[in-house]
């Protein structure tokens, strides 16, 4: 049995609102996920699985006709899915009482359901959020039947807020295949058998490297899976080391040629490390105005001449508190202390 595992799709999602390619960043979420469409069609798959957040938030009517006419696409697949923490079925939710097409079954009840589906010999276990957050161990008590039928749990969750889990005891339960979703960096928890998909495409600059789809085969009680990236759009971090001497010019070009070499679709999110001139700090917004760059993260410290800074204010707080520092143990914790320190007291 072929079968595909995506989570939060967030349809609706609307990344970087305030760059000049939010508006086609709007349309990723869609786009993806007609694609995994596409997909289960032309491969034959026989199982669509979602593991929670289809939606970013709660679905309008024209929202769920639209997903509905995308499973119609794939009559041939039995689409089988939850509501997530985003979408979670708040009281007065379509999510609650939309009709879907025959191949569809929403697990959403607030307790563990499951649904059988003869045709697979597959059984699919699953809840679905009522509640933006469920804090209890949800996945613990899970009593699994072991006959002929493969066993596959669909899961949202894995952080004290939604769900706790510990991949060691979803593998002691007996599924030959656990679905997740919820945290938005694709992982194979336990190799072809616990996978975090991951978020389809990146919600914010946040969600930094690939993210796509698993695609995998279920051979009686054997699975095997593999990642299938989607390339609309990738956050890419670049770390940066500067130094006091170098000007906000300089730096942009650098910035710039890196860019220049990278493919289309990678946005870049900027983090500076190292030493600023305090007297002549970097022009930020000019750095976060450049094409291609989401977010600027200026870690750099102000490169003080403390020496000079001491004599100058030698019997005041700022010359007294520069020579306590000093003659304690010199490790990092101690420089970010001094320098913190220095640049508290000047601004007072």
């Amino acid at each position: 049995m072929k079968f595909i595992h995506i989570a939060d799709i967030h349809l609706g999602v609307k990344p970087d609102k305030d760059k000049p390619w939010g508006k086609e960043r709007e349309t990723h979420s869609w786009k993806a996920f007609t694609e995994v469409i596409t997909k289960a069609r032309e491969e034959q798959v026989q199982l669509l699985l979602i593991a929670g957040d289809l939606f970013h938030r709660q679905p309008l009517l024209r929202d769920l006709k639209e997903v509905n006419y995308q499973f119609s696409r794939i009559p041939k697949t039995q689409v089988v899915m939850i509501a997530g923490n985003h979408d979670h079925l708040s009281p007065n939710s379509y999510f609650r009482t939309f009709s879907w097409g025959e191949n569809v079954h929403f697990l959403k009840e607030e307790r563990m359901d499951t649904v059988e589906l003869q045709s697979l010999r597959v059984r699919v276990y699953g809840l679905s959020y009522w509640h933006r957050e469920l804090r209890e161990h949800l996945y613990d008590n899970l009593q699994v039947k072991r006959d002929e039928y493969a066993n596959i749990l669909l899961g949202h969750g894995g952080d004290e807020k939604h769900i706790p889990f510990r991949t060691s005891e979803l593998e002691m339960k007996g599924f030959d295949y656990v679905a997740m979703g919820h945290i938005h960096k694709p992982m194979e928890l336990a190799a072809d058998k616990v996978i975090m998909a991951g978020a389809l495409q990146p919600v914010d600059c946040n969600d930094t490297g690939e993210h796509g789809y698993f695609m995998g085969e279920l051979e009686g009680h054997v699975c095997n899976v593999k990642f299938y990236p989607l390339r609309y759009c990738e956050y890419v971090s670049l770390n940066l080391k500067v130094s006091k001497d170098v000007a906000t010019g300089e730096l942009k070009e650098v910035i710039a040629e890196q860019i220049k070499k990278s493919p289309a679709y990678q946005l870049f999110k900027v983090n500076l490390t190292g030493f600023s001139d305090p007297e002549a700090p970097l022009d930020l917004e000019a750095l976060t105005g450049m094409e291609r760059v989401v977010q600027v993260i200026d870690n750099c410290r102000p490169d003080y001449d403390l020496e000079k800074l001491q004599a100058q204010f030698d019997q005041q707080i700022i010359g007294r508190y520069i020579a306590a520092l000093e003659k304690l143990p010199q490790n990092e914790i101690t420089k970010r202390a001094l320098y913190y320190g220095v640049e508290a007291l000047l601004a007072e």
